[in-house]
């Protein structure tokens, strides 16, 4: 693998070699009918052979079409389908929190998704706290099975927030005021939603319901129940994870990024723990890139990734499109971190002039004689010939929206501008596409066994505490209500555990676990 393929010159192929310098991102431009799937996208799904690939999916087509090469060039394939989650490994976003800060960044993920307007007023930030405060109690006071979106809105059902008559605090301030004093979610609870006054809680509670109720369906509960794999092993193994995403809906618009957000982490994590480099370099293909919605610090990331082993391939339809998203400096900041910047076409006039100007001037030769006529008796004419020399654009804006279908401008930060032909998947790797096709329909996720074992090994430390928690009771002489309250919960994690040893009975890795 000589690197990404950017485009044709004189029938060779130009890489973009994976050594090059600054970094190895890829900007990439191109509207409707612009073959940036063709020429872009699945020719460098075939063509990467070593490289762990995450790539953005909007129609499920990429997997259809590739899947089935990538098996067999050795890849573990994974499917996250935020369009169809039925045929989907499984993601729970909980399992990735292992700070309070990270409980706050997904509580404000998905307390943003029903905020269209970007609002950070009090009942946001209100909302917001009560959210990462029951997700830290989930996480620390919950069975592992509950420790999840559905866990959450449980508690939300069970528990009032008004509290009953001659009553200071309601049945939900009592779940966190029984919590020690330092508890991480006591804190945020009594720093938080605890100071809102009467009919506010009922309406902070009532639009929290409203923002996590879209998790309480059958089919959504089931995808964030649990994590089929490690978002770590996509840097540690050979795996292409195709993301599918919805087209023209948003609805979950903020989980697609909180996703992504997570993985930028995860994979950060593995690298610091290997010396600053991940032991497998992994390429991004974020097609339909304003899709999975803003990252506040995107830039930074491309900025820093190439040292840990990544390179990231942007693709938008237009550049006003990263510019409603990021704003014309953050979008501008977000382009300068990208070593190569590639026009498929132009859609509008913002973007064929952002092009005509990074290829620059150059300078022409320009005719500028004269001819005169004397009319005495005969008549004659003279003619001088000279010249002069002056600047006009490589490339004007309107020459770059006229464009042929088959040409494309390669742009780098070290390098000349090229005018290339584009590098259609179907003459480099003919009828590749359609060798083996796997339909997203009948995919599957299982649950991958080093997942199973870390299930199994916190549900053996649930019990070890429900134990404990038992003991200390017995020996501060607790009520016969408390004790049978406490060994019930025993009994219920117990039974839990054996229900999970039978699936583990006849558990193999093509299971499937729906």
């Amino acid at each position: 693998m000589n690197g990404t393929i950017l485009g044709v010159v004189d029938k060779q192929i130009v890489y973009q070699n994976n050594s090059t310098k600054p970094n190895r991102n890829i900007f990439v431009v191109g509207g409707p009918g612009s073959y940036k799937t063709q020429s872009v996208v699945i020719t460098n799904l075939f063509n990467e052979t070593e490289n762990s690939i995450v790539v953005t999916d909007p129609k499920g087509e990429l997997y259809e079409k590739t899947a089935g090469i990538k098996l067999a060039q050795g890849y573990q394939v994974h499917v996250v389908n935020f369009s169809n989650m039925i045929h989907s490994d499984r993601y729970n976003p909980f399992d990735y929190i292992e700070r309070d800060i990270q409980a706050e960044n997904v509580a404000t993920k998905i307390v943003q998704s029903e905020n269209k307007e970007g609002k950070k007023d009090v009942w946001f930030s209100t909302q917001r706290q009560l959210l990462k405060a029951l997700i830290l109690f989930v996480l620390k006071e919950r069975e592992p099975a509950e420790r999840n979106l559905a866990g959450v809105t449980k508690i939300l059902q069970e528990f009032d927030v008004e509290a009953q008559k001659d009553e200071d605090n309601s049945p939900l301030d009592q779940v966190f005021l029984d919590l020690k004093f330092d508890h991480p979610a006591r804190r945020a609870y009594e720093l938080g939603f605890k100071k809102a006054k009467g009919e506010m809680k009922a309406s902070i509670i009532s639009s929290l319901l409203a923002t996590v109720s879209k998790f309480t369906d059958e089919e959504v509960a089931n995808f964030t129940s649990r994590s089929d794999f490690d978002l770590k092993d996509i840097g540690a193994k050979k795996i292409v994870l195709y993301v599918i995403i919805p087209v023209m809906d948003d609805t979950y618009e903020s989980f697609i990024n909180l996703f992504f957000s997570q993985l930028f982490d995860e994979l950060y994590k593995l690298a610091s723990d290997n010396g600053a480099t991940l032991p497998n370099p992994v390429d991004f293909i974020l097609d339909e890139f304003v899709n999975l919605g803003k990252f506040p610090k995107y830039e930074e990331f491309l900025a820093t990734c190439r040292g840990y082993g990544i390179g990231v391939t942007t693709i938008c339809q237009t550049l006003t499109q990263l510019q409603a998203l990021y704003g014309k400096e953050k979008a501008e900041s977000i382009l300068g971190n990208h070593a190569v910047k590639i026009c498929l076409n132009a859609a509008n006039d913002v973007t064929a002039k952002y092009f005509s100007d990074l290829l620059g001037k150059s300078t022409v030769k320009v005719e500028t004689g004269s001819e005169s006529t004397s009319h005495s008796k005969e008549t004659s004419t003279s003619k001088s010939d000279s010249y002069s020399y002056t600047s006009r654009s490589l490339m004007t804006a309107d020459e770059i929206m006229r464009m042929p279908d088959t040409q494309s401008l390669l742009i780098f930060s070290n390098q000349r501008p090229v005018k290339a032909t584009k590098a259609f998947q179907f003459k480099l790797f003919p009828n590749a596409d359609s060798l083996v096709k796997l339909a997203q329909n009948d995919y599957q996720g299982q649950m991958e066994l080093s997942q199973q074992a870390k299930f199994e090994a916190l549900n053996d430390k649930w019990q070890e505490e429900l134990a404990d928690k038992k003991a200390s009771h017995a020996k501060n002489d607790v009520s016969e209500e408390e004790e049978e309250d406490l060994q019930d919960e025993l009994d219920q994690a117990t039974s839990s555990k054996d229900s999970n040893k039978t699936k583990d009975d006849v558990f193999t890795k093509d299971d499937v676990f729906y």
